[in-house]
């Protein structure tokens, strides 16, 4: 199977010609040579279920900063105050930087990763028995071959050519989750149709998709290819006018506080929702994969599954918020706040001490009783 070549330099129409091939040969086995159509239109829908979650690995180094505007996208990371935050981190020397502002794009794609999944298994559910194809050794060799695929292509394409520095995590999430999205409701529609018949459409859909995204990057294409292609990457961190002096006062945020507070703060606000969306993928994964009566063995993965994504949602939000704020330092220069991030080591932002109003101390943080720490709330600007 082909992997969608998003974000690739730009190819002419005769470098289609080999994705248009790899999309339509399978079709060509399933109508003229008896080729097993479940098994094709399983591989399939897997191959979406994998680009969202690499997609999501992708986003972590993407070097550009994420545009202002993100309202309109199928991931919704808008709320978040990491998004805002300067710098970048080493991991390993054999790897680019990644940059703490961009988790909440990598977080955002694992719920919003289940919703596409469940949009590509219901329609699948109902004309292939899933399961039972996963069960034949040449499906989950196409799996298999499917993900090595992608994660050879990603290491070439993205990583290996810089192309990592030119793209914004928004964009390398939201063209997938697109892409996928569009191809996954063009699938419901036609689900009602036999599989040979699903297959054929949705190929002819699918060479559409790509082909939108070459049109794209050539700067051709209507509002949908322009949709599909995903959003703009060329946006710029202006830089902070940070004084020269030696910081006349220092203080360091409580790490240990920081941690706890995070932990708290995800527990009593996303974290009854996340418990409830995990325990809708628990209800509704037997109910797809299920061919009549789930089994016990089925209901005991699918709550494994569960419990895996609950605590991946619930460690994505304390991740956000521990990189947010454990590492802050707050420096008096001169006239100027000045706030640094340690981890990072970039400032993030200045102000003048002037415009600081409104002080006042928190007195409802469980975490600030413990450690015998106190947070305080100022307005400025």
């Amino acid at each position: 199977m082909p992997s969608t070549r998003y974000g690739d330099a730009p190819q002419t129409a005769l470098g289609f010609l080999p994705v248009l091939a790899a999309n339509v040969l399978p079709l060509v086995g399933v109508v003229w040579f008896g080729w097993n159509p479940e098994t094709l239109v399983t591989v399939y829908a897997f191959e979406l279920l994998i680009l969202l979650p690499l997609a999501g690995v992708k986003a972590l180094f993407a070097g550009k900063p994420p545009a202002s505007d993100r309202e309109s996208g199928v991931f919704s990371v808008s709320e978040s105050d990491l998004v805002s935050k300067r710098g970048s981190v080493i991991v390993h020397d054999r790897l680019p930087p990644i940059y703490p502002r961009n988790v909440p794009f990598a977080a955002a794609v694992v719920a919003g990763g289940v919703w596409v999944g469940f949009f590509v298994l219901a329609p699948v559910s109902e004309v292939v028995a899933i399961l039972g194809i996963l069960g034949r050794p040449e499906a989950l060799l196409s799996v298999v071959a499917l993900v090595v695929g992608q994660v050879v292509e990603t290491t070439h394409t993205y990583f290996r050519s810089g192309r990592y520095a030119e793209l914004s995590p928004y964009a390398v999430v939201e063209i997938p989750a697109r892409q996928g999205f569009f191809l996954a409701l063009f699938l419901f529609v036609v689900s009602v149709a036999g599989v040979t018949s699903v297959l054929v459409a949705f190929v002819v859909v699918k060479v559409f998709v790509e082909w939108s995204g070459l049109r794209a990057e050539r700067g051709g294409g209507g509002r949908l290819t322009g949709w599909l292609s995903g959003p703009d990457s060329d946006t710029t961190v202006h830089p902070i006018d940070v004084p020269t002096e030696q910081p006349s006062a220092t203080v360091d945020v409580d790490r240990r506080s920081a941690v706890a507070a995070a932990v708290w703060q995800t527990a009593t606000t996303t974290g009854p929702f996340y418990f409830g969306f995990a325990t809708v993928v628990w209800l509704g994964v037997p109910a797809f994969l299920g061919d009549g009566a789930p089994s016990m063995s089925l209901w005991v993965a699918s709550g494994l599954a569960a419990f895996f994504l609950l605590g991946l949602m619930l460690a994505g939000d304390i991740v956000e918020a521990v990189l947010m704020n454990r590492w802050t330092t707050y420096n008096r220069i001169g006239n100027h706040l000045v706030v640094y991030d340690r981890l990072t080591d970039e400032p993030q932002w200045t102000t003048p001490v002037s415009e600081l109003r409104d002080a006042a101390v928190v007195e409802t943080r469980p975490s600030d009783r413990h450690f015998g720490t106190r947070t305080i709330t100022v307005t400025t600007g």
